[in-house]
């Protein structure tokens, strides 16, 4: 099971467009009492903002070890979100580099169909 936030936590929230601004703005509207006490420009803020007791945040999975290490607790928000990304390049005029790592994201894309 998730994370539930309680009555009167405050939220720590990045600007609005962002997937993660997208969740903290569904947890404050779902009448859970929680408020949003601050809202940063860059994401790298908000770790610290938690560190010091400012409120709590919500973070891509990335961030877990991190926060981990540095004595935060982390806890899965359910239902889990995804954020779908895609590769967008010119047809021509790719380096050796852009293209190899074009070939592997194609490669992993269809891996993760397949296995679907």
């Amino acid at each position: 099971m998730g994370h539930r936030f309680s009555a009167g936590q405050k939220l720590i929230a990045s600007r609005t467009g962002s997937l993660m601004r997208s969740i903290v703005d569904d947890i404050t509207a779902g009448g859970t009492g929680t408020q949003m006490v601050t809202v940063v420009d860059h994401r790298t803020s908000i770790l610290p903002l938690v560190l010091t007791g400012v409120g709590v945040a919500v973070l891509p999975s990335s961030w877990t070890r991190l926060a981990r290490r540095c004595g935060a607790v982390v806890a899965p928000i359910e239902p889990t979100a995804h954020l779908h990304v895609a590769m967008v390049s010119l047809p021509a005029h790719l380096t050796p580099a852009a293209r190899a790592f074009l070939a592997l994201t194609r490669s992993l894309a269809q891996q993760r169909a397949q296995a679907a």
